[in-house]
């Protein structure tokens, strides 16, 4: 009889998935599959984590922002980086420096 995992078991499986998944983007025209994959195990590590009682820490929240703008830095095209695109990446680099504020002040 298997017994279910932890939300922290399923919340560190999700990260291993997500880790693997980036480590396969190649350098130029990243496949839509890989994108949607990727995209949905963010979705997933998010939903698990709102649903652990304790918030992350600031750092965790700082490391998982860089993470998102990391990988969103990725998907930028050579040429004609896409509107919506642009928009996620200042409004990470924004989250970013509100929360690295918040640190530097504690």
């Amino acid at each position: 009889m298997n017994t279910p995992l932890s939300m922290r078991e399923q919340i560190k499986a999700v990260e291993r998935q997500l880790a693997n998944a980036r480590a396969r983007i190649p350098k130029h025209t990243i496949p839509p599959a890989l994108m949607r994959e990727i995209d949905e195990l963010e979705e997933e590590l998010a939903n698990l984590r709102s649903q652990v009682k304790e918030p992350p820490s600031l750092e965790e929240q700082i490391k998982g922002v860089e993470q998102q703008l990391a990988n969103a830095r990725t998907r930028m095209p050579p040429h004609d980086i896409p509107a919506a695109l642009m928009g996620e990446i200042d409004e990470l680099e924004e989250r970013l420096a509100e929360l690295q504020t918040l640190r530097d002040k504690a």
